[in-house]
């Protein structure tokens, strides 16, 4: 099977290599772009030439949101944390940024408090920095392509209250 975006794919598009013989066969068409109108026929070779069959059309879903979760929260001190994320499915589209969310409020997005780790899909890891000590805050990763920003599940911890300072002076009165 031969394709393109434009009317009338030839071999000299993009195209499969099936086994050689007559009869039925399928071939898998990758690497196609969300959203996009493509042009497909079959065709068939031999000692004479190239052969096409009829055309048809077909135009890949537009693209969607990214698919993710949020990675527990792990290694919680008074003032940092490591959370995470895992990009299941960019939704068609490059994710092209990547990384946790946090707030002291539930919901947090991007306009709060954030982490940048790259972008694609797969699993992430991303350290929370200048939290407060004794504090409640609630976790979202993150995925952004060109349809908009996803969000993982929502996951809360708290930090560690800080030790008291303690000073011991030398005896006296003994």
């Amino acid at each position: 099977v031969c394709w393109s975006t434009s009317e009338g794919p030839t071999i000299a598009d993009s195209k499969t290599a099936n086994s050689t013989g007559t009869g039925m066969f399928a071939s898998s068409i990758t690497g196609l772009t969300a959203g996009t109108t493509y042009y497909a026929r079959a065709y068939a070779m031999n000692s004479i030439g190239t052969a096409y069959g009829n055309q048809v059309s077909f135009t890949t879903p537009a693209a969607i949101a990214a698919t993710l979760t949020t990675v527990a929260t792990s290694s919680i001190t008074s003032t940092t944390a490591i959370s995470g994320g895992n990009v299941t499915n960019d939704g068609g589209a490059t994710v092209t940024a990547r990384g946790v969310c946090w707030s002291t409020s539930e919901g947090p997005t991007i306009a709060d408090s954030k982490t940048s780790d790259g972008g694609g899909t797969g699993t992430f890891s991303s350290s929370l920095t200048a939290l407060a000590s004794a504090t409640k805050y609630h976790v979202r990763a993150y995925a952004t392509n060109s349809v908009g920003t996803a969000y993982g599940n929502e996951v809360d911890f708290t930090s560690m209250a800080l030790l008291p300072t303690v000073t011991t002076i030398g005896a006296s009165a003994i």
